[in-house]
């Protein structure tokens, strides 16, 4: 109501330039104990997110209006047909003006959750506004929750990246409406940017200069506490980050990761070419190929019948070469998936080793919505 008695009185809200705005690392270290930290045992060998200042200069915490901001793109959190009332949903939808309610309504109509959508930015001084569909949380389908909420992250960043702009007002995608912790929200979303960001910096391909993220009071406390464990602004603060980092640290693009669920992929296949604890799962200990009537094709036995013809049969001799050479094939392409290079197709998700069936065998579980056919190399990911 208060915003609306404004704009009425005249009264616009003031507009925020990102180079107006403190970036992360320049704003002031957290002093601790540095002694306790020192003193206490920790699983990891060095840091698992080091300090980085050209990473913390391209990152800024915010308390304030997403709608205020002048970047290239916010992100408006939402419900899949853009109707959840939410500060942060309201406040975009009221300022971007009915023509945006109108093509959300009529043209885009839905987004799944974990997906995004892409329209012009309309009256916010923006170029576009991504809408993204975070998950309802709950403590049977937590798992289901995170990589779904991961999605959105990763989704809204490589959609900013396609779009190439340069700058991105990121709100809290996960929502206490729907029912998901704040804390655990929060360390999702830092992975996953300070991953993106590395990712980045390591190809060179360096498109998003800045990424705001924006947070309303309920979250900024939350996030103050959070960032110095994935964007520490001194060596000190990185070692006391050590012994606060949560055990799930997930995996290359921040995703969760859970051991008795996935299958491990050799990052770089020639350098463990030659260890025995290889990490690749062979299931051809576990699957019986002897039998491969199912993959041997015949004519038609009635036609056959019919002309006159003899259906010939394979004799011992014959099932003994094909089973031979079934097992020289699939040989071939374990050894090939164990010396060629998959880092491209490593961690696509869309695999998990969901347990064992009633003979010891693995049960393997194919999520197709996830499997990115347009964006890898097939005969790669076929060696999986």
């Amino acid at each position: 109501m208060v915003q609306v008695m404004e704009e009425l009185n005249g009264i616009l809200p003031k507009l925020i330039k990102v180079n107006e705005l403190k970036k992360w690392g320049q704003t002031q270290p957290i002093v601790q104990q540095s002694h306790y930290y020192k003193s206490v045992e920790t699983g990891y060998k060095s840091s698992p997110f080091p300090f980085n200042p050209t990473l913390n200069n391209r990152v800024i915490l915010w308390e304030g209006d997403i709608t205020c901001l002048c970047v290239d793109a916010v992100v408006h959190p939402t419900n899949e047909n853009f109707t959840e009332k939410n500060s942060v949903s309201d406040k975009i939808l009221y300022r971007a003006g009915p023509h945006l309610k109108q093509m959300l309504r009529d043209e885009i109509e839905e987004c799944r959750t974990g997906d995004v959508q892409i329209t012009e930015g309309f009256n916010l001084p923006v170029k576009y506004i991504l809408h993204t569909v975070g998950p309802k949380y709950n403590t049977k389908y937590k798992t289901a929750a995170e990589i779904t909420l991961h999605s959105c992250y990763r989704n809204v960043l490589m959609k900013s990246f396609d779009l190439k702009v340069k700058s991105i007002g990121i709100s809290v995608i996960n929502s206490i409406h729907k029912n998901y912790p704040p804390d655990e929200g929060a360390h999702i979303a830092l992975r996953t940017i300070r991953r993106f960001l590395e990712k980045q910096e390591v190809s060179g391909r360096i498109r998003l200069e800045s990424i705001v993220l924006v947070v309303e009071s309920c979250d900024a406390a939350i996030y103050e506490v959070l960032m110095p464990l994935y964007f520490p602004r001194s060596k000190e603060e990185e070692r006391c980050a050590l012994v606060q980092l949560p055990s799930n640290l997930g995996g290359p693009d921040g995703e969760p990761i859970y051991s008795e669920r996935q299958i491990r992929i050799i990052d770089n296949p020639q350098h463990l070419i030659h260890r025995q604890d290889s990490a690749v799962l062979d299931l051809g200990s576990h699957i019986d190929i002897s039998d491969t009537s199912f993959t041997q094709m015949q004519g038609d036995l009635d036609q056959q019948r019919l002309l006159g013809e003899r259906p010939v049969l394979p004799s011992i001799d014959l099932h003994f070469s094909r089973e031979v050479h079934d097992r020289e094939r699939y040989e071939k392409l374990l050894r090939r998936a164990r010396t060629e290079d998959l880092s491209e197709v490593s961690g696509i998700g869309c695999l998990y080793q969901s347990g064992h069936d009633r003979y010891g065998r693995p049960v393997i579980v194919f999520v197709g919505k996830w499997f990115r056919f347009k964006e890898i190399n097939l005969e790669k990911a076929l060696l999986i």
